[in-house]
């Protein structure tokens, strides 16, 4: 296969606030439904803001049989597995036909993250009052569980699928932050047109984290209501948690079988402005979505409308909008999903691919929910809290991370 070889996702999977399954995930965003509420995870009694995009009731019996294995996995894994369970069934691939044929990569913020602050006092930094029972009686060197080793490390996400699907091509983690899932799909694009592979499951995930919601919390960046992204009145990011995966295969291989086709990865970009370690650049953002334009031989004028990264703070949408009318010239529609289920870290522009590939399949564009009041530093249409029907022949999906990392993909209607 040559960079010439065309591929195309022919199967979806999400797990996040607003839906543990395609169809559930689809109605809500359609419609525009916030799923933010009171954080349960951990006490919030200390910080600026108790809300969160968490995931109720998560209980990975629900989709997986029951293993000794999976029950030990972090949430991260446990809701990428899900995910992939539901891209691979969707796509009715054989994985068994070829495992060496088949390759997965993954994109995270936190890792597993969760599990360790599970023996661990995160806010006095001190191991938690179980474990220094065990320091006491074993010595701290059997005093975290024996499966920490092989849950915590990111590569395992990854490594996980991998196993547990029988896929057995390239495997890799991403670790580019609230772009990873971008980078995933650039990653598996490549992977499928220099012939490694036929088909790539390419996602990100990341679970509700303390350590994650500290952080943003000492940036100021946390709303104390809802996100209302590009609105006047918009005052922070609100975290979430999540999973999506999406199945990539060659447009030869997915003929063949028959396949139903979501869209073509028409192309990418990606840029490293390394700006400034939290504070985005629109030069920056602006590049990597010209590349991908350039990639799939596109102009401005053919995309129906930017996925945005959307986060709901000050800088990053005064930023974003920018680089946006910079490329589109503020004329084409822009919407965000962050709006509806938080920021998802990792797994946040793997969901919003998911979004905009079932905008594409049902013709409708889905708002940017909580808005209320024009901002002119954020002058673009962002479909405000109603969604529009129309056709959707192009979509071009942009994120950006700390560090500066910047990643956009187009995708094709087929």
């Amino acid at each position: 296969m040559t960079p010439s070889t065309r591929v195309v996702v022919t199967g979806l999977g999400v797990v996040s606030a607003n839906g543990m399954t395609v169809e559930s995930f689809w109605e809500n965003v359609r419609d525009g439904k916030t799923s933010i509420g009171t954080v349960t995870g951990f006490n919030t009694s200390d910080f600026t803001s108790n809300r969160g995009g968490e995931i109720p009731d998560f209980d990975i019996s629900d989709f997986i049989p029951d293993t000794p294995e999976v029950l030990q996995y972090g949430r991260a894994k446990q809701m990428a597995l899900v995910a992939a369970k539901q891209c691979i069934t969707d796509a009715a691939y054989d994985m068994a036909a070829d495992p060496f044929r088949v390759g997965v990569v993954i994109g995270t913020t936190m890792g597993e993250s969760k599990s360790l602050e599970c023996c661990t006092d995160f806010v006095s930094g001190q191991i938690s009052s179980q474990v220094s029972d065990q320091v006491s009686n074993q010595g701290a060197g059997e005093a975290l569980p024996a499966h920490m080793a092989a849950d915590y490390p990111p590569h395992t996400i990854p490594q996980a699928i991998a196993g547990f699907f029988n896929a057995w091509g390239p495997v890799m983690m991403i670790p580019n932050a609230c772009a990873a899932g971008n980078f995933s799909v650039g990653y598996a694009l490549d992977c499928i047109q220099k012939g490694e592979v036929d088909a790539m499951i390419a996602g990100g995930t990341d679970a509700f984290s303390r350590y994650a919601y500290s952080g943003f919390s000492r940036l100021g960046a946390i709303s104390p209501e809802l996100p209302r992204p590009f609105s006047a009145d918009r005052q922070g990011m609100i975290p979430g948690e999540g999973a999506a995966m999406l199945f990539l295969e060659s447009l030869e291989s997915a003929v063949k079988r028959g396949a139903r086709i979501y869209a073509e990865v028409a192309g990418y970009g990606e840029s490293c402005d390394a700006h400034h370690i939290t504070q985005p650049d629109d030069e920056g953002i602006a590049r990597a979505m010209h590349k991908a334009l350039e990639t799939a031989y596109v102009g401005p004028e053919d995309i129906s409308f930017v996925s945005v990264h959307g986060t709901g703070t000050q800088a990053n949408d005064a930023t974003e909008t920018k680089a946006l009318k910079s490329v589109f010239k503020g004329k084409t529609p822009v919407t965000s999903v962050k709006s509806m289920i938080g920021h998802a870290m990792g797994a946040a522009s793997s969901i919003e691919c998911v979004a905009a590939l079932l905008s594409m399949h049902h013709g409708h564009i889905t708002p940017t929910a909580n808005y209320s009041a024009r901002d002119p530093d954020c002058d673009v249409d962002c479909v405000p809290n109603v969604g529009r029907s129309t056709p959707v022949e192009y979509i071009l999906k942009t994120s950006s991370a700390f560090g500066g990392n910047n990643a956009a993909v187009i995708f094709k209607k087929v």
